[in-house]
């Protein structure tokens, strides 16, 4: 896992990368940023390895023997960061969000959670998201038990606007997609609604 170091703390709700589906070594973040400086950490907890820059170049700990320098964000705004960790290459690209939707709830449903699929009886069974406070498009869920067993994103505890994949544990949602194959075990949950 490669998360986003945002407060320099190692146990603050980091948010971690999108690793991509077909190349293990390509991560990705559409978010918001502000002014300063950004590490990625690969292990919750630990600030070891890390990876940032050294004279213009993607590094990290383990390379240097040292802590890199962090990636300098020079304007607030929203940005995507794209890392491969075997090229050892980096991306940093402003994106306009300013015409997103935002949501005043996303919520995960289905057979597979503890809340099961919503119905006549319980229509709005949602395990609640946290929204963050730093980021309004992204949200999350500690602890989450989830058994064998479909899943859905869903915003706003409707059916209008839902997210599925076909892949699990970790993907990238399509709106209206198909149900998430879940497998039993307890996660930490994140849901990133700008990709």
């Amino acid at each position: 896992m490669m998360q986003l170091l945002l407060s320099w703390s190692n146990i603050n709700n980091n948010t971690p990368l999108f690793r991509d589906a077909e190349n293990e070594n390509l991560y990705y973040y559409e978010g918001k940023f502000n002014v300063g400086a950004i590490k990625l950490l690969e292990i919750l907890g630990e600030w070891q390895p890390q990876w940032g820059i050294k004279d213009g170049n993607f590094t990290n700990s383990t390379i240097l023997g040292g802590d890199p320098d962090g990636i300098n964000v020079t304007t607030a705004g929203f940005y995507k960061l794209t890392v491969n960790v075997d090229e050892m290459t980096y991306t940093f690209t402003e994106i306009d969000a300013s015409n997103a939707a935002t949501y005043t709830t996303i919520g995960l449903v289905g057979e597979g959670t503890s809340v099961g699929w919503p119905n006549e009886d319980n229509p709005t069974p949602d395990i609640e998201l946290t929204k963050s406070t730093f980021n309004e498009h992204i949200w999350y869920a500690q602890n989450v038990t989830l058994t064998e067993g479909s899943i859905k994103f869903r915003a706003e505890k409707a059916w209008d606007v839902n997210w599925g994949a076909g892949t699990f544990p970790s993907g990238q949602g399509t709106f209206g997609g198909p149900d998430i194959p879940a497998m039993e075990g307890t996660y930490n949950v994140w849901f990133n609604d700008l990709t």
